[in-house]
Formats: structure tokens, C-alpha cells, sequence
């Protein structure tokens, strides 16, 4: 495990301005274990410029030299997988097993990544003018600024990293200040897989200023978050003329129509609502059920519930770690209070553990007997909460329950007549929307985003889609004077 955590502007790591630092504590042990450059904004200025001389030395490479220092990535981060699983779940706290299972999917989004980059190809344009052979190519926007979360430390910041080096951008790197040692690590496998110096910078640290400074540099060209939707608002406005894929908030509605076979439903529900602590963006946020099968989906949900195992990440068995932040633990508290001042009631869980190492080992939680006006109900939890509102067996009462609130990222929706299920998803005020299977299912390749007017964002991560969105059209014109048809 790392002591130190050091910047790593233009190939080189350096300690932050005046040497400042701040520790790297476990959520699941309670321990410091690293001590982390806490980065000012002259830091930030150092790696924009490092970011912006590497660009330019190294825009005009091949689309298949920079998709072979991707697969040297990949297979580096393969080979480090199981090292780097121990750290994350000690940075992190999530079980050991999910760490790694996280960390190879990340191979493959470098992988995924450099296929991309290669088919990411131009056309030709019909012209008015007959002498005229008008072509498009993409080109790499330029410098961007990428900030990341803590709940998937490793393999979101892929979802950037990996395209925006494919499709030959330059990077300045924000991670979540608690998991700055595990980005140092995914750092080392870009290093040492010949990536040139400048390409990836890394800035760590918990203070606004120069958070702000970097989305709102006037070198950088575009800005990758994804986060909150308080930060992502604040981010867009200081962004503002740049490009931007914003991956935001969620509080997905989990609608469950009368004739759901609730042998799929909870348990995809339950899976949705614990997995990773809760600590997902399409997470189960809200489950909004027909009233004629809530009370025995609300019973198989708590079944589902007292099968997770809480405990230490590194036991085997364990399915839950805990809760990463201080935050996350506090709006779980308030979540349960705020529905129990309702008239609601807790069917299982409601508390942390108090024999653990620290206090954020939350039980997973199910709350039934809800208000509609639930805190539950329209906040991101973030944490292990099944909060469950019983719905009148009516199509366009399921609806408007569901489609209530600011979020639109990502939802499900349970039920037998696909036709009847099919209109309920389209319906939906989501990016995406899973038919009978858990709100978190997604693949690399797949587009992801906040759906037009919610405060889940704007762009798409996944494939093709975050390819195109790192790059730009340039049109050329040729005069092929006489008429070359």
C-alpha cells in the first residue's frame, strides 16, 4: 500500500504547492494509511500547461498508435487487478471481490476504447457545387478536464480516460479526494504502458478552489464530470462554452405494474438498491408499486435484504462493505427519520452497525408505508435504501408517481404484458430504462445519460457515443476544377 500520494504533472510526481497534504482514511477500518498532495491552483495551471504542450506535440498520431497504447493499459491493469482490488476496497470499503470485478471491467474499457477510436471515421458530403469533394474527419477537441466520483473509483474514470486518449485529447484528472490512492495506481499502468508524458495529469485533492479553477481554465476545451447534480450545475456554469458530458444525480423510479412476476422483480430491486452500499446513480432510488402486489413485494424485498452479509471487505462471504462517506451515512439517517415522521416504518434495517470498525456499516434498509412527499422519494440517497410507495393499480397514476421530482437518469420497470410495459418504459423521464431486470444493468459500449430538462445531465458516456462526444467535425471543401464526376 502507498504512503504517499504525490501530484503527477507532464510525466513527473511532485509534491502540491508549499507541500501541502491531507490523510487517506479507511471507511472500513478507520485507519490512515496514506498521506495525499493537496493540490492549489498553481498546481492546477502546472498540469493545464503540461496537458496543452503534450496535446500539440502529439495530435497528429494515428488513431491505431494511440489504440495500441491502449491495449498495453488494458493488459497492465489486467495484470495488476488483484494488487489494486486490496487497495480500492481498503480506500473504499467495497468487498474485495466486487473491487477486482470493477477493475477488470476497466481493461475493457480500454479496450473498448481503442476499437473505437479506429472506426470513429468520416464521410463524404453532397455538394451543390459538382467541382466540390467535401469531406468530414473527426479531430480530438483538445484539453479536458475530467472529474470523477468515489463509488466506481476506477472504472468511470475509464469511461473518460479511455476515449479521450484513444480519440487523442489530453487530460488533466481530478479523482474523488478519499480515493486518491487507487487513481495513483491506475496512473502507474498508464504511465508504465508508454502513454507520453503530459497526456494524463493527476490532481488530488478536497478544495474548491481549484476545482473551479481547472473546469473554468480558459486552456481547457472540455469538461468530463460525473457527480451530483448541485456540483454538476455549479461545474456546467463555470464550463460554460465548453464541451461538456455531464453524468449526474439520480433517483430512479422502479415501477412495478400489477402483473409483475415478482421472482424477477425483487430480487433484480434488491440488487439495484444494495449493490455497492447503494453507492450507484442508477440505483433502485425509488420503487413505485401497484398497490395489489406491493405488500408481498415489500415482504420479498426484506427476504432479499437480510441475505446481504455486512461486514469487513477482505472477509470472504461479505457482500456489503461499508458506506464510504460521512455524508452518505447522514442522509441515510435522515432519509429513515424523515419517513418515519411520515407515519412510514422501517420493514428491515434503519441503522448502522455499531460493533464495526467505524460507523458507516449500514445495514441494508427497507422502508414501507410511505407519503408520497417522502425526502426518500425525491433526494438521492446514495446509500443501501429500498424505499417502497404503494401506487393505485391504475397506468397513468403508476406514471405520474414515477415521473415526479428533477432526476431522469436511469429506471426499470416490471411486468408481464410487454405491451402494457413497453408504453409504462417509454414513457418513463429517463435516459434508460431496464424491462424486468435490475436499474443498474449497463454495458460498456452502451449510451448512458441524463434524459433533456432533469438535473441528471446532458451528454452520453458509453462507446461510440462518449467517442464522438471528445471529438469534433472539421468539414474540408476541395475545388476539383472542371467537374471531377
Amino acid at each position: 500500500m502507498p504512503d504517499e500520494v504525490a501530484l503527477r504533472i507532464g510525466g513527473r510526481a511532485r509534491a502540491a504547492h508549499g507541500e501541502a497534504v491531507y490523510d487517506a482514511v479507511s471507511p472500513a477500518t478507520g485507519e490512515r494509511f496514506a498521506s495525499v498532495a493537496r493540490a492549489a491552483e498553481s498546481d492546477v495551471d502546472a498540469a493545464v500547461a503540461a496537458a496543452a504542450e503534450a496535446f500539440e506535440a502529439h495530435r497528429q498520431e494515428s488513431a491505431f498508435t494511440r489504440a495500441d497504447r491502449c491495449h498495453r493499459i488494458a493488459a497492465l491493469v489486467e495484470e495488476r487487478a488483484a494488487t489494486m482490488a486490496r487497495l480500492l476496497s481498503l480506500e473504499h470499503g467495497k468487498p474485495v471481490d466486487q473491487a477486482e470485478a470493477e477493475i477488470r471491467l476497466a481493461a475493457d474499457g480500454f479496450r473498448l476504447a481503442a476499437e473505437e477510436a479506429k472506426r470513429l471515421g468520416g464521410e463524404t458530403v453532397p455538394a451543390r457545387d459538382g467541382a466540390k469533394l467535401v469531406l468530414t474527419t473527426r479531430k480530438p477537441r483538445g484539453v479536458f478536464a475530467v472529474m470523477t466520483p468515489f463509488n466506481f473509483p476506477v472504472n468511470i474514470p475509464v469511461e473518460y480516460l479511455g476515449p479521450l486518449l484513444a480519440c487523442g485529447n489530453a487530460v488533466v484528472w481530478r479523482p474523488a479526494p478519499s480515493m486518491a490512492a487507487v487513481a495513483g495506481a491506475l496512473y502507474d499502468c498508464i504511465e508504465d504502458a508508454g502513454v507520453p508524458p503530459g497526456l494524463v495529469n493527476l490532481i488530488t485533492g478536497p478544495d474548491l478552489g481549484p476545482a473551479q479553477r481547472l473546469v473554468s481554465h480558459p486552456a481547457v476545451n472540455g469538461v468530463g464530470f460525473t457527480g451530483s447534480s448541485k456540483a454538476g450545475a455549479e461545474i456546467a456554469r463555470l464550463a460554460a462554452g465548453k464541451a461538456q458530458v455531464m453524468e449526474l444525480g439520480g433517483n430512479g423510479p422502479i415501477v412495478v405494474l400489477p402483473d409483475a412476476d415478482l421472482d424477477r422483480a425483487a430480487p433484480a430491486i434488491a440488487s439495484a438498491a444494495f449493490a455497492n452500499s447503494g453507492q450507484s446513480c442508477s440505483a433502485a432510488g425509488r420503487v413505485i408499486a401497484a398497490e395489489s402486489v406491493a405488500a408481498e413485494l415489500e415482504e420479498r424485498l426484506v427476504d432479499q435484504a437480510r441475505r446481504e452479509v455486512v461486514g469487513s471487505p477482505f472477509e470472504a462471504g461479505t457482500t456489503m462493505g461499508p458506506v464510504h462517506t460521512r455524508g452518505v451515512a447522514d442522509t441515510m439517517a435522515r432519509h429513515v427519520a424523515d419517513a418515519l415522521a411520515r407515519g412510514g416504518r422501517t420493514a428491515f434495517g434503519g441503522a448502522p452497525l455499531l460493533d464495526r470498525p467505524t460507523d458507516l456499516f449500514w445495514r441494508p434498509t427497507v422502508l414501507v408505508g410511505l407519503d408520497a412527499e417522502a425526502a426518500a422519494l425525491g433526494e438521492e440517497t446514495f446509500g443501501p435504501l429500498a424505499p417502497v410507495l404503494r401506487v393505485a393499480d391504475d397506468t397513468e397514476a403508476i406514471l405520474a408517481a414515477a415521473n415526479r421530482g428533477r432526476y431522469g437518469l436511469s429506471s426499470a420497470v416490471f411486468g408481464r404484458d410487454l405491451d402494457r410495459t413497453l408504453a409504462v418504459a417509454g414513457r418513463l423521464r429517463a435516459g434508460q430504462v431496464t424491462v424486468n431486470d435490475t436499474s443498474n444493468y449497463w454495458e460498456l459500449h452502451l449510451p448512458f445519460g441524463g434524459a433533456p430538462g432533469t438535473d441528471s445531465g446532458h451528454g452520453r458516456l458509453g462507446g461510440r457515443y462518449i467517442a464522438e462526444a471528445v471529438t469534433e467535425i472539421q468539414s474540408i471543401s476541395v475545388d476539383l476544377t472542371p467537374p471531377w464526376r
